[in-house]
């Protein structure tokens, strides 16, 4: 029995409706494949290299060697063996031979994507190992107060590592990152998934799991459904929230804008500043009673040398801890924060569209530290 003319075309309509849709997926998926072979990757971490860590939950694989892609940068990447960057894989004798200096702080310290010669930390290494001071770089990217203290008292305490001065580089995304990490009773770090919002941890993660489904199954896969389907999903995160714009998803607003930022989240700033100090006060304690001197140095991110506020919240905040905790103080900002045009010093000393220093301003900074010898620890001359 032959079905109505009707229900012919109806059923061809859809047929082709659906090949038409099937040809399009594939287009669209073929499109965006070849997209991902050609794309270069804006960073690819070093294969074993960093790893996690029992003690202060992540850091760098001893004895390795790789290579840090960054954008366009690349550079080799090295560690000793006590698992800190270095210019090359060597051992490091706890023991030390004469003056040694400590620096650790996060990515900024850290610096993988630019050779160790051409980062801060490699180029003062570079002046004071003629004069036999040796220089360590114990930073790691996201590192915090409470992890660097973990971190110095597995060093110091448990490895006997003998350092003169240890030098603490802090920056505005300290006080956030203070609210992800805590200290558990068995004295090991571990991280608080959602932070400052770990009372909406399963509701958050109901959200998260749905945009994370779709961004791997759809929007990786697909050039225009892709596309279409990421607007919808922002759309949806910053509208379909009975809040309106979820408050988790507010952090970048206050964690890099808050020495200067005044809004609705400035309890969590303090909470995070009031961790941070804490953290530092407890860390300090520690290196005094072994008779370890102690540097706290700060810089600026873009956006505050955009904002130009001088002396900043960081800077007095921190100068005043460390006058209350006998530390040493050396803040970077007037190098970048000064009578030149903004743009012009972001321009030449960071990398575009980052936060990070490039070469030129790993080497501003370089030459700072140097013309203070005294607050990174760099004895004096001996008279003759």
């Amino acid at each position: 029995m032959n079905l109505p003319r009707r229900k012919k075309t109806f059923a061809f309509k859809a047929l082709a409706a659906i090949f038409g849709l099937l040809i399009f997926l594939s287009l669209d998926f073929g499109v965006r494949q070849i997209y991902l072979v050609f794309r270069k990757k804006p960073f690819q971490d070093k294969p074993g290299l960093r790893i996690p860590d029992e003690y202060f939950h992540h850091g760098i694989k001893p004895n390795s060697e790789g290579t840090d892609i960054y954008g366009a940068y690349s550079a080799p990447y090295f560690s000793n063996s006590l698992g800190l960057r270095d210019k090359q894989v060597r051992k490091v004798s706890p023991r030390k031979q004469g003056a040694r200096i400590l620096f650790i702080g996060d990515s900024f310290t850290e610096s993988g994507f630019l050779p160790w010669e051409e980062t801060f930390v490699g180029r003062v290494a570079t002046d004071l190992e003629p004069r036999g001071i040796e220089v360590l770089n114990a930073g790691v990217a996201s590192y915090c107060p409470t992890l660097i203290r973990i971190k110095l008292r597995r060093l110091i305490q448990d490895q006997g590592l003998e350092v003169d001065r240890v030098v603490v580089f802090l920056d505005i995304s300290d006080i956030a990152d203070e609210l992800f990490y805590e200290e558990g009773t068995d004295g090991k770090a571990k991280s608080v998934r959602y932070g400052p919002f770990r009372d909406q941890a399963e509701r958050l993660a109901k959200i998260d799991a749905v945009c994370d489904w779709m961004e791997l199954n759809v929007e990786k896969k697909f050039a225009l459904l892709g596309a279409v389907l990421r607007n919808l999903r922002l759309q949806w995160r910053r509208h379909g929230d009975r809040d309106g714009v979820t408050a988790f998803d507010k952090i970048p607003e206050w964690k890099y804008g808050w020495p200067d930022y005044q809004g609705e989240f400035q309890l969590f700033v303090e909470q995070g500043l009031a961790k941070a100090k804490k953290e530092m006060t407890e860390l300090a304690q520690f290196l005094h009673r072994r008779g370890i001197a102690l540097t706290v140095a700060v810089y600026p991110w873009p956006a505050q040398v955009r904002s130009g506020t001088r002396p900043s919240r960081a800077e007095i905040e921190w100068s005043g801890w460390a006058r209350q905790n006998q530390a040493d103080f050396l803040s970077l900002f007037p190098i970048f924060v000064n009578e030149q045009a903004p743009e012009a010093i972001i321009g030449k000393y960071y990398i575009r569209n980052d936060g990070h220093w490039n070469e030129e301003g790993h080497r501003l900074v370089a030459e700072a530290l140097m013309k203070q010898p005294d607050l990174i620890g760099v004895p004096a001359p001996a008279s003759r």
